[in-house]
């Protein structure tokens, strides 16, 4: 099975990501961070499969340079219409398999990623709740529709996307509940879980 991990990324632009990290830390240090968190979910990925794609919102970025990874443009759209592009134009070009991840979760270990991967074998769907009620993988079998009235950053992400799931019939997985590092405590509790990082100053 050919399974290609496609990686929506931000361009890391002081005050247009990780803000609700600002309230601890400058616009700066969250764009610090979010390079950080970044840089350790595109490198894992690269070392455990052989496909993995970089979809930026803006390409022209020079950070998307350090990774020598195919680099594609989001396109337009909310998340879930910018999402359905990344998976149709990955069937298209003829793999069997696609898990979508985003950059939230650089504590996520090998075998969630794995297993995530491994369980389109005998699933549609794998999904990976996380505590704010969405998810920080979604790997499908095929270009099925998922994203449609999914209202995201509203807390009923993965309810809505199961809803969508059982509207058509499919199989799905779910993994154990984690987290996503989006607040201050956040980023202790990603380091104590292994997330090998030194905060900014």
């Amino acid at each position: 099975m050919i399974v290609r991990i496609i990686i929506m990324c931000k361009a890391p632009v002081a005050g247009a990501v990780k803000t609700r990290l600002m309230s601890s830390y400058s616009a700066e240090q969250a764009a610090e961070l979010h390079m950080a968190m970044a840089t350790t979910v595109i490198e894992r990925a690269k070392r455990l499969f052989d496909d993995v794609v970089i979809a930026a919102d803006d390409c022209r970025h020079p950070f998307f340079r350090n990774f020598d990874l195919p680099l594609r443009s989001q396109g337009e759209g909310d998340l879930g219409q910018r999402m359905q592009k990344q998976i149709l134009d990955a069937f298209v070009e003829g793999v069997s398999g696609v898990v979508l991840l985003g950059t939230d979760s650089p504590h996520m270990d090998d075998e969630r990623l794995l297993e995530a991967a491994e369980g389109l074998h005998t699933n549609d769907i794998v999904l990976g709740p996380v505590e704010d009620g969405g998810y920080d993988l979604l790997a499908i079998a095929k270009p099925w529709p998922l994203f449609e009235g999914v209202v995201w950053s509203s807390g009923q992400v993965l309810e809505q996307t199961l809803h969508n799931i059982h509207q058509q019939g499919l199989s799905e997985s779910l993994m154990p509940v984690s987290f996503d590092v989006d607040h201050p405590e956040d980023i202790d509790r990603a380091i104590q879980l292994g997330w090998d990082f030194s905060l900014p100053a």
